[in-house]
């Protein structure tokens, strides 16, 4: 894959999570979605059941699942249907891509860079901090254009 490729997919899919970013504060009910919408239209679960083809506990066990972090899905997906929503489901960055890759990038550099100072400063020829981040920066700007297989393994 190309690097220009690779940079176009990460500016379209850092583009198309940033509407995501405001939801990453926001609290999730006490006792979940599923369960505060379903009272909310006035609906019991014994309704929802029925409108959803499932069992009345599978309603119950699949909202204290939600709440607990452990629901499937497929399941969620079936209910938030019969409650006439739709099951948005998206893996949102602390950061952006972009961010993300640059900070990793500068590790790796930061690492590189660190190993060969060491070796120079023992044989006293240690460069000024500020030539090191300039040293750090160009080689993380390089590492961050080739993107190797290894990049994540640091």
């Amino acid at each position: 894959m190309s690097a220009r490729f690779d940079e176009l997919r990460v500016r379209q899919l850092d583009e198309a999570l940033a509407p995501f970013q405001d939801l990453r504060n926001r609290p999730v009910p006490r006792g979940g979605w599923l369960r505060t919408i379903r009272q909310a239209l006035g609906m019991t679960a014994r309704q929802l059941a029925a409108r959803s083809g499932k069992a009345q506990t599978t309603v119950l066990s699949t909202e204290r699942n939600e709440a607990s972090g452990t629901v499937q899905l497929d399941t969620l997906q079936n209910l938030a249907d019969a409650l006439d929503c739709d099951l948005v489901y998206a893996l949102v960055p602390r950061t952006s891509l972009r961010e993300r890759l640059e900070r990793q990038a500068c590790a790796i550099a930061s690492q590189t860079v660190g190993r060969v100072s060491v070796s120079m400063e023992l044989e006293a020829q240690g460069v000024p901090e500020e030539e090191r981040a300039r040293q750090v920066e160009g080689l993380a700007e390089e590492i961050l254009r080739a993107r190797k297989r290894d990049f994540w393994d640091v």
